[in-house]
């Protein structure tokens, strides 16, 4: 069964490597401006998106280039491609859709889910065969579910935490400036605790070290104020606290050991 499962797993990765490439590092900005609105860029990157594509099945997996029906699969995917570009350019345009980040992601899961279309046709593993290769094992699913805990619990709960615990602090002390952007220190806070995990996770502590020197150093002008420092300092100290508690936890978890090189 392995070995009839492979080649839908490979044909599906060869797709998303040529279409990462075609939409991103080899998408010239010549391209990626006028797509939406010209012809002649739009071939263009249908021809790249062709060429890739080709590349990278022929390299990783074994669909014949001279088949017919692989041809047509290829050539009907890429024009689903073209159109989905097309149209997501129209109704940016016409203010129906921001150009935002839920855009790009909205336009890059219906890529996404069209190359799968193309890789269930091209090697004829039906949707049966796609479930199946995408089927976790129990001991995957509980590790995924560990991750699951500890990270949400942490970077998302522990942000509340940590504001009703600095609450007084905030409240006593005016230690946000006016012009600062909205939930950044949110943000922050989430992206800081959730790298930490993963630095312990990943048994390297010194990674915390050099995540704190860059935050500390993006806000060293504002350490001037003791008042924001104390804020600056107990906050930090308290997220650091309960990032390296959720690794040390992951490590035990999946590791059955708390080892930190």
């Amino acid at each position: 069964m392995y070995a009839f499962m492979q080649p839908i797993q490979i044909t599906f990765g060869a797709l998303l490597l040529a279409h990462l490439l075609g939409d991103f590092p080899l998408q010239m900005q010549w391209i990626a401006r006028n797509k939406g609105e010209r012809l002649w860029p739009l071939i263009c990157h249908g021809v790249t998106h062709y060429i890739l594509a080709w590349t990278c099945l022929l390299i990783f997996a074994q669909i014949q280039f001279l088949s017919i029906f692989s041809q047509v699969v290829i050539i009907g995917y890429l024009a689903v491609h073209l159109t989905i570009d097309k149209l997501k350019h129209n109704l940016i345009a016409r203010k129906k859709l921001l150009d935002n980040w839920k855009t790009f992601l909205l336009d890059q899961s219906l890529h996404v889910i069209v190359l799968t279309i193309g890789a269930v046709a091209l090697t004829g593993s039906g949707l049966s065969g796609l479930i199946y290769s995408i089927r976790l094992s129990p001991l995957t699913k509980t590790h995924i579910l560990e991750l699951a805990i500890i990270y949400v619990g942490v970077v998302f709960g522990g942000g509340y935490l940590i504001r009703y615990l600095t609450k007084g602090l905030a409240d006593d002390n005016d230690v946000e400036a006016p012009a600062q952007l909205e939930n950044a220190g949110l943000y922050v806070g989430w992206i800081e605790r959730f790298l930490i995990i993963t630095a312990i996770a990943m048994q390297s502590p010194i990674l915390v070290g050099l995540i704190l020197t860059g935050k500390s150093i993006a806000r060293f002008p504002e350490f001037k104020e003791a008042r924001f420092a104390e804020y600056f300092l107990v906050g930090t100290l308290l997220s650091v606290s309960l990032s390296v508690l959720g690794g040390i936890l992951l490590l035990q978890l999946l590791y059955g050991t708390v080892s930190l090189k």
